[in-house]
């Protein structure tokens, strides 16, 4: 959104010029420090951004009644609507009042147990999984967190929940791999009442709703109070079905005059329940892996609740000392003991590696250790003095005649121990098996490296959403057929293969390329072994869309990631090698075929100057079918260039016959805008957009806007009333509007797996078209020929009745209103809008990217405007050149508008 400054016109002797805004003025509104206090998305308090987990844990008066909610299922949506519509008029009310309506915001063994002693906590750390949403990089470890408070938070989740606040209507959408919430400070949380509603079909049993929490239960209100007092018999009921022999324990563990077990425990058993209720899972785990889940359910809780709070952290060594759960236990050396004793925690007689130990100290214990070694000159920083202590490490002591202590590395060790007191850390062996359960159940949704590393909040954090009624998936049939994984290690190496790749890739993002380089190397060795010893014969049987989910589409993508390393290092013709080993196989990420054929063009014409074998690569590239829209338009223009140059004119025969491609030009305009002179003067331009302000005399309210909100104030002196900064967004949130039963449309298998999914599996393949082809021929159809009150009707349906259910298609906040959606409807038009919907129903994955960045309309003619905005040194992509002449031939008005830049004291806008 636009940001004002206020500028006065008189200005004082001796101060800035006029018309030129002061340093102070400008940089004033760049001060973006992080809202002190959030509102706890449960009660709505206000509460300090690093004390919601406490709260949550131990005020929240949600949460202390079990996780009940401010409102019941049984609550009529008339009501939510009425409440829904009465906040959003109030918004828009005060939006008017601040701002122009025309700008829109857009969202293993184990040694003897030996005693674990608990030190009296010194200071209090804000640790949990609820705070890791609120701060995720930041509640790894205690000292993390009390020393490097972050600037900025993140959502409470990444890949889900439309959340409404009734200060900001923002879209927090799952396909964001990392989407960012806006954080407000707001009084309370308007939420969404819909409930899940996933049905299973398939080899195993239907399960007990009554029992099971992965299908959320629609009640009265009755029903909905009584739910959390019975949550203990019902999680005896689930592990009595998992684990029958384990139900006795249970029982005794969890009475029925105990409290209600918290969020994250419920989450984690419905986790276990769910994977292990589905007999082609549980086949992926041996007798051994059994005894580790049952050994699980025989804990005490407290025992339980300290596990998943330990397994939601990164795997690291940890002081006792400075754990603390209040509401486990106020002491929690018994709790630790008992999990030691089980084998599910290490305790500091298993720590060897004097790196983690120095780890675990703060600085001024390091320091006071390497003062001890006279190593004073090391540093301050913590990691100075880690470094300094493993050089002096490795020097040999000429006092110990023992080969085995002949190091000062020993003392040193002994010495970080005694300064560290108790410590643990979960045992590798059974947090495998957790992880490999949860990555089963959270099979559909992209694990980002961090949060393979935490335990998966995200997906836990998710689970709680949905059985509070915070959080509504759409409802669809789970049904499943195929068996992605044949036994127990073609799982271990799928999850092997996905951490190589997620390690190789946060190395890449860091720039540190002959580190990248080392793990791309040896992960291809490792394919390379596993090709000759496994068959991987029966992941060509598998639909397109799920051998995303096998370990050949894992290492094929790390060797499409190690092309990128190559060509960073400059290692062109390593780069072409692996490119053509990727390109002889059409089984694994078949959709980035046309990405090869362009780069292997690009780095054999430019970069090895090898024109003759560039065309042969351009002509394979524009012959295969699996290339599509924007490559292969991308693979034509090079040769069209290659054509133009004097340097391949001995060629022209060989370029003469390939295949071309047409592309009509759109018409073009030009406004030019005042630009802001920002810091550096990198990144996106902004530009300074004059607007008077009624009631100021001798003043004027200049605002910071992007050059699309600059065009779009443009198009308004045009008489365009309406406007949208959507891009892709607006057509995709039409298109799953207009297409919304069929998207979730039953009798497909596969394609949903779980109950927690944002769209169908095979969205993004050609799978989708193929599968439902008959439902779009009709529906294509029948938009083209319906009138504009049909069309209306349709959109109301399914917006009354799927609003603020998560949609990776839809972004609900993306209209301000059903109206505003319905009158934008009406003056596109059936036949318009058919061609759109059958465009992105044939192609979803190559067309959802190039669409115009504005739409404007007239509400009072029906008329509208598709714009392309391209600021000063940009231009137009291959994607959006194809996608403008598409919509030019369906009979759209489409131009691109240029914005030039003027100096401060240049023309602001013509």
């Amino acid at each position: 959104s636009a940001t004002r400054l206020s500028l006065s016109k008189s200005k004082k002797k001796g101060g800035v010029k006029a018309g030129t805004p002061s340093k102070a003025t400008i940089t004033s509104f760049f001060v973006s420090q992080p809202p002190p206090k959030l509102a706890c998305p449960l009660c709505g308090k206000m509460v300090h951004r690093f004390k919601m987990n406490e709260h949550i844990d131990l005020e929240c008066q949600n949460f202390q009644s079990g996780d009940s909610i401010g409102f019941t299922s049984g609550s009529s949506s008339a009501q939510l609507s009425s409440q829904r519509n009465s906040d959003r008029a109030v918004n828009q009310k005060e939006e008017e009042t601040n701002t122009s309506p025309y700008f829109k915001k857009g969202e293993e063994g184990h040694q003897e147990a030996r005693e674990i002693k608990s030190k009296t906590v010194v200071r209090t750390i804000d640790l949990g999984s609820l705070s890791s949403k609120l701060s995720k990089h930041y509640v790894y470890s205690s000292e993390t967190l009390c020393e490097n408070k972050p600037s900025s938070s993140k959502g409470p989740f990444s890949k889900s929940q439309p959340l409404k606040t009734d200060s900001s209507q923002t879209l927090v959408t799952p396909n964001s791999k990392q989407a960012k919430r806006k954080k407000e400070e707001t009084p309370s949380v308007r939420l969404s009442s819909y409930k899940k509603k996933a049905k299973y079909e398939g080899k195993s049993e239907e399960p007990n709703t009554k029992s099971c929490d992965v299908t959320t239960k629609t009640t009265d209100m009755k029903e909905q109070e009584a739910e959390w007092s019975s949550v203990a018999s019902e999680e005896k009921n689930i592990e009595g079905r998992s684990a029958p022999e384990t139900a006795a324990a249970a029982a005794a563990d969890q009475s029925s005059d105990a409290p209600p077990l918290p969020y994250y425990l419920r989450n984690f058993r419905t986790v276990l329940h769910a994977v292990l209720e589905n007999e082609d899972d549980r086949e992926l785990f041996n007798q051994d892996d059994m005894m580790i889940i049952n050994t699980f359910n025989t804990l005490s809780v407290a025992g339980q609740k300290l596990y998943v709070r330990l397994f939601q952290r990164k795997l690291k060594w940890l002081q006792v000392n400075k754990l603390e759960y209040e509401e486990i236990s106020s002491d929690l050396g018994p709790t630790a003991q008992e999990l030691a004793q089980s084998g599910f925690l290490q305790t500091e007689y298993d720590l060897e590696d004097l790196e983690e130990a120095l780890d675990l100290l703060p600085a001024p214990e390091l320091k006071t250790l390497a003062k001890t070694f006279h190593l004073a000159s090391s540093g301050t920083q913590k990691q100075q003095l880690v470094d300094g202590l493993l050089r002096l490490s490795k020097q040999k002591s000429f006092f110990s005649l023992a080969s085995s202590q002949n190091k000062v590395g020993d003392v040193i060790l002994k010495r970080s121990k005694k300064l560290a007191g108790s410590c643990v850390r979960l045992s590798r062996g059974p947090r495998a098996v957790f992880s490999r359960i949860l990555l089963l159940f959270s099979l559909t949704e992209a694990m980002d490296e961090e949060e393979m590393a935490a335990g998966g909040q995200n997906q836990l954090f998710t689970i709680l959403l949905v059985n509070t009624g915070r959080l509504a998936f759409p409802d669809y049939t789970v049904h499943r057929v195929a068996k992605v994984f044949q036994d127990r290690e073609d799982l271990i190496r799928y999850e092997s293969a996905m951490r190589s790749l997620l390690e190789m890739t946060g190395v890449m993002q860091g720039g540190q390329w002959e580190v990248a380089l080392e793990l791309y190397t040896a992960a291809k060795r490792n394919w390379e072994v596993l090709r000759k010893k496994q068959d991987f014969r029966h992941h060509e049987e598998l639909p397109v869309f799920l051998r995303s989910f096998t370990t050949g589409w894992a290492y094929t993508r790390i060797l499409s990631r190690g092309v990128e390393i190559l060509q960073r290092l400059r290692r062109y013709e390593d780069a072409v090698e692996e490119l053509q080993f990727l390109l002889q196989q059409t089984v694994y990420c078949v959709d980035s075929r046309g990405r090869w054929w362009d780069r292997m063009a690009l780095n054999l014409h430019q970069h090895l100057k090898k024109p003759e074998k560039a065309i042969s690569a351009i002509k394979d590239g524009l012959s295969d079918p699996l290339v599509r829209t924007g490559h292969k338009l991308s693979l034509h223009q090079r040769a069209v260039r290659m054509k133009e140059s004097a340097s391949c004119k001995k060629y022209c025969l060989l370029l003469r016959d390939l295949p071309t491609i047409q592309v009509q030009d759109v018409k073009h305009v030009t406004i030019r805008g005042q630009l802001f002179p920002h810091e550096g003067g990198m990144g996106k331009s902004r530009f300074l957009l004059p607007a008077n302000e009624e009631g100021e005399e001798n003043a004027r309210t200049t605002m910071i806007c992007s050059v699309e909100e600059l065009s779009l104030a443009h198009y308004r002196k045009q008489g365009f009333d309406q406007g949208i900064h959507g891009e892709g967004s607006t057509f995709s949130t039409l298109f799953a509007l207009l297409m919304w039963d069929i998207v979730f449309m039953e009798g497909i298998t596969d394609v949903f797996r779980n109950p927690y999914q944002t769209c169908p599996l095979d969205l993004y393949t050609d799978c989708f078209y193929e599968n439902r082809k008959n439902a779009i021929t009709c529906r294509v159809q029948l938009l083209r020929e319906a009138s504009v009150e049909t069309l209306c009707s349709m959109l109301e349906n399914v917006w009354t009745s799927q609003e603020g259910k998560v949609c990776s298609l839809v972004s609900w906040e993306r209209f301000s209103s059903l109206q505003q959606a319905q009158s934008l409807v009406a003056c596109f038009g059936g036949v318009f809008l058919s061609g759109i919907v059958e465009r992105m129903a044939k192609d979803y994955r190559h067309c959802r990217g190039g669409l115009p960045d504005l739409v404007v309309w007239n509400t009072s003619n029906n008329t509208y405007k598709l714009v392309e905005v391209k600021g000063p040194n940009d231009r137009l992509s291959q994607k959006q050149q194809i996608w403008l002449d598409e919509l030019q031939k369906l009979g759209a008005d489409v131009e691109v508008c240029h914005v030039t830049a003027t100096g401060a004291r240049g023309d602001r806008l013509e």
